[in-house]
């Protein structure tokens, strides 16, 4: 870690303002002290708010009023707020850090603006108990404290939220009166009073309060940093983007070396900016995806992406707090201890994950064991992987942002051969899985590879190999899926003989450990064979129960794996499957009694059963227990499955598709199973990545929840078709 310089002048013009000052008009002058070895100090400036709970089943529709959930009460004046959260997590994380240089112990600094009322009491008492400063905060006795009424849907642990600001706007007066100040004599080395050095590293901004407040703070680091000779003793700014909807000042951005949004968030941003300002936007971005991981788009073009860490057995709770979680863990691993990205991104998704299962935006945030316990043990199976903008900008998206990973059936990569890189002498031959992957990376927006097993290793390669090879080319393994080999004809897991279905449990455990070799945490089973043709052929009841032991065998050997059953109605080589339809595999499922055991829904499959896709996201998901889902379309001839490109055949179904996959949180990655045959597969395939991100934006922006609601109460056809006709208008 290297030295750092003191910086008395983080305490600010505006410190000088601060409440009972707020009429002087003293300013402060940028002082650069001399080189004292101590622990670098982060600063959080924003919000503080007493949050309300009310748990609810759903939020109400316009004009409509709800009760809480049955039996329920409301949880009054919980410590959150932007910045108290970010702050008292900062400093939980921080409190068992060392460094080699340094001989005291790192603080955190948090300025806000309070009421002396019960809840400005209570958000001052949690930040003291937390170890967090803030004897620069401002108190008010006319104005009270920020509060928040958090509406959280039991079922999925989601959160929406009324904020009234109280003192978090209107507490900052005398700081208003410093920035224009500060205006005036930019470049004046006017002298002022300095507090105690504090030995600032990092600031982080949020904008739950006024903008000036942010741009007081962030011009005066960069009146510091001016007079920093050492780039490594340099103030990093982070700005969190969240916390009020409006237009963000190119000044501002100018001012910040990382900004910090969610995806909606970058969306708002990149439509309200003028295109002078959009291209600020791209010095360095961190975009929290949620269930997706997160992203790094860096100012030299470099594009890091960081899976998700999900939390145990899905338990999400309370979703409250958990970007701040995140950036907070991110500001303290990759700035102040100085970790390499990689880490610091799995870190920071860690304590996001942790803060998820507790509820409460501050008290869910979490201590450094507890992170770090979470991104030692997933560390394999939660991947980062670099792709460079000049190559493949933003595999998953680059247009827009799109929460997840994208992978396509790999043996579609045989198909027209002659089109791959125009079928020249020099072009490498497609013969292997290794040739199949170098021609999937050409495809622009695809980010994952899943795997058939073992037809796509053996003699071909390992699992690290293939790992290595997707490393290479900006891809990480997204699944490993079953097909096991003509030997099982009578059955896998169903086969009538001992010894093979132990045979089958065995390669399916092998799977397993190819996921984890490869980096991943999923294994889809589809077999062609555990089924019959005729009635009387098979004991129905012992079957079934062969594949809940095999199952549950399976899940209890590897609990870090999900298995995912892929079922199927009918097939040339099994006329009737043991699990014929949706309905029977969630029983299955539901049998089998295990958190790692769930289901990957085939579009082809669903159709040939004769479901309504969207149906059956909805039954599976509420169950949370959607593992996968497969994407592609076809005419529903009988027994057919013609596998052909998403929303080709029926847009509405693949409209409500994404619906139900947004309202019902799915969580894993998209995977295209589709048969181009005639067509060449490259291009196939990136017409479906452009189909899927325009059906999933219309069902995500373009669909009116509160129309909605009106046409299912009232079960209205034709207003369900012309909710559709307007959703689609921009898809084709």
């Amino acid at each position: 870690m290297p030295k750092l310089l003191p910086i008395s002048a983080l305490h600010f013009w505006a410190f000088a303002f601060l409440a009972a000052a707020a009429t002087t008009t003293t300013v402060v002058q940028v002082v650069v002290a001399a080189t004292v070895p101590s622990s670098p100090s982060v600063l959080v400036v924003g919000s503080a708010n007493a949050d309300t709970f009310l748990p609810v089943e759903r939020l109400p529709t316009e004009g409509e009023n709800l009760t809480l959930i049955p039996n329920s009460e409301p949880i009054v004046d919980v410590a959150g707020g932007k910045g108290v959260t970010q702050a008292v997590a900062v400093s939980k994380i921080l409190s068992s850090t060392s460094t080699s240089t340094s001989t005291s112990t790192p603080k955190t600094l948090f300025i806000g603006q309070l009421g002396l009322d019960h809840a400005g009491k209570m958000l001052h008492q949690t930040l003291d108990m937390a170890g967090v400063i803030c004897s620069q905060c401002g108190f008010h006795s006319d104005i009270s404290s920020g509060r928040g009424y958090v509406f959280l849907q039991k079922q999925t642990g989601s959160v929406s939220a009324v904020v009234s600001g109280g003192t978090n706007m209107m507490g900052w007066k005398g700081w208003e009166k410093a920035w224009e100040e500060k205006q005036k004599i930019r470049q004046s080395a006017t002298t002022a009073k300095t507090l105690d050095e504090e030995h600032i590293r990092c600031v982080l901004l949020q904008r739950e309060v006024p903008e000036y407040v942010n741009l007081l703070i962030a011009s005066c680091v960069e009146d510091y940093n001016n007079q920093c000779d050492d780039d490594n003793n340099k103030i990093v700014v982070f700005q969190d983007v969240g916390g009020e909807d409006r237009p963000i000042s190119k000044e501002m951005l100018e001012l910040c070396d990382y900004i910090v949004p969610n995806e909606s968030e970058l969306k708002r941003l990149v439509e309200s900016s003028s295109p002078s300002t959009s291209s600020t936007l791209f010095t360095n971005v961190l975009v929290t995806r949620g269930s997706s991981g997160s992203m790094l788009l860096a100012k030299d073009g470099t594009v890091t992406f960081q899976s998700a860490i999900r939390c145990d057995n899905d338990a999400v709770v309370d979703e409250t707090g958990a970007g701040d979680c995140f950036r907070a863990a991110f500001a303290v691993a990759y700035i102040i201890e100085g970790w390499d990205l990689k880490r610091s991104l799995l870190f920071a998704s860690a304590a996001g994950s942790c803060s998820v299962e507790k509820n409460g935006a501050v008290p869910s945030t979490p201590d450094r064991d507890e992170v770090s316990a979470s991104s030692t043990s997933t560390s394999s199976r939660h991947p980062t992987f670099v792709s460079r903008v000049s190559d493949n900008m933003l595999r998953g998206g680059g247009e827009d942002a799109f929460p997840f990973l994208i992978g396509s059936r790999l043996n579609s990569m045989k198909d027209r051969p002659d089109l791959w890189r125009g079928n020249s002498s020099s072009s490498p031959p497609l013969e292997t899985p290794r040739d199949y992957v170098q021609r999937q990376a050409t495809i622009r927006g695809l980010t994952c590879v899943d795997f058939n097993f073992p037809q796509h290793f053996g003699s071909f390669w390992t699992p690290p190999e293939a790992k290595k090879a997707l490393n290479e080319v900006g891809l990480v393994a997204g699944a490993v899926c079953l097909r096991y080999p003509a030997k099982f004809a009578r059955g896998a897991m169903n086969h009538p003989d001992y010894e093979l279905r132990r045979e089958a449990i065995e390669l399916t455990k092998e799977a397993a450990e190819a996921a984890n070799e490869l980096g991943c945490d999923e294994v889809v089973i589809w077999s062609a064979f555990d089924g019959y043709d005729y009635p009387f052929q098979v004991d129905y009841d012992e079957k079934w129960d062969q594949l809940v032991s095999a199952f549950q065998e399976l899940c209890d050997s590897y609990p870090n794996i999900k298995f995912s059953l892929e079922y199927k109605p009918t097939d040339e080589n099994t006329r009737f499957f043991t699990v014929p339809t949706t309905g029977a595999a969630l029983l299955l499922v539901e049998e089998i009694d295990r958190s790692n055991m769930g289901l990957t829904l085939d579009v082809g499959h669903m159709l040939m059963a004769g479901e309504n896709p969207g149906q059956s996201i909805a039954m599976v998901g509420r169950k949370r227990k959607l593992f996968g889902i497969q994407l592609n379309d076809g005419f529903t001839r009988l027994a057919a499955e013609d596998g052909l490109m998403f929303g080709s055949v029926h847009p509405s179904m693949a409209l409500e598709i994404m619906y139900q996959l947004h309202k019902t949180e799915f969580k894993g990655h998209l995977y295209f199973d589709t048969f181009p045959q005639r067509s060449d597969p490259v291009k196939e395939a990136e017409y479906n990545i452009r189909q899927v991100k325009r059906f999933w934006n219309a069902a995500k922006y373009d669909i009116d929840d509160s129309l909605l609601r009106q046409i299912t109460n009232e079960h209205d056809a034709i207003g369900a078709l012309e909710l559709v006709d307007k959703a689609l208008r921009y898809v084709r």
